[in-house]
């Protein structure tokens, strides 16, 4: 997905209307990976967008070396600003391109992946999207993921996803917004969960947990 500068400048804005508790997911994800505050950890950030894991990860833990990349100019200028603000430059690494452009020789013990699998076509592409992911990872790494979801039941989906709509417009997303970002959302490579853990298993990924889940968003944990 191509984002101009307004639109990533309007991105955190239009999450909080669209995301339950957006801020608090970000320290969800760490509450998973941090296990003590002076751990040393090399950490991975996959689709780093507006910087709210770098800045989460680096202020809380301050012995983590951190790399964000992202293929959005727009959006690593505005991840670089916020680590510019954190004092974080020493410790977070920032890669404008996509995760191949990512030397192998550098292994990960964790990697976070927040909102970026829908963007991603298809079953195939998402499926090498995560290999390419593994191969950066150390044996027994974790990867993390939070997006979007459908359910194999029609009808529960529906339900979840009318009550989605109805959160945006309680949330004071405009009307004409909230419809604007429901076809978006529809017009997405959407997986459900049953197809979701078969592509990590094929992907090299194993005990896979569910940790998350607000209407139709869903976060689940792997281990390489």
């Amino acid at each position: 997905m191509k984002f101009d500068m307004k639109k990533a400048d309007n991105y955190e804005k239009y999450a909080r209307k669209a995301v339950f508790g957006y801020d608090q997911l970000f320290n969800l994800v760490l509450s998973f990976i941090a296990e003590d505050k002076d751990e040393h950890k090399n950490v991975l950030v996959v689709g780093c967008g507006t910087g709210m894991e770098l800045t989460t990860f680096g202020n809380h833990m301050p012995n983590w070396t951190i790399t964000g990349v992202d293929p959005s100019e727009e959006m690593i200028k505005i991840s670089r600003n916020k680590i510019d603000q954190n004092n974080l430059n020493d410790r977070v690494k920032l890669i404008h391109g996509f995760v191949e452009n990512i030397s192998g020789k550098e292994k990960y013990d964790v990697a976070t992946m927040v909102f970026v699998l829908r963007f991603i076509a298809n079953y195939n592409m998402k499926k090498m999207f995560l290999m390419n992911i593994a191969k950066l990872l150390k044996p027994g790494a974790h990867l993390l993921i939070v997006d979007q979801y459908s359910d194999s039941d029609k009808d529960h989906f529906d339900s979840m996803f009318k009550s989605w709509r109805n959160f945006m417009k309680l949330s004071g997303a405009p009307a004409e917004l909230v419809n604007k970002i429901a076809v978006q959302t529809i017009e997405y490579a959407f997986i459900n969960e049953y197809d979701l853990q078969k592509l990590l298993f094929e992907s090299g990924y194993g005990k896979i947990k569910r940790f998350y889940s607000s209407f139709i968003h869903g976060g689940w944990i792997v281990q390489k």
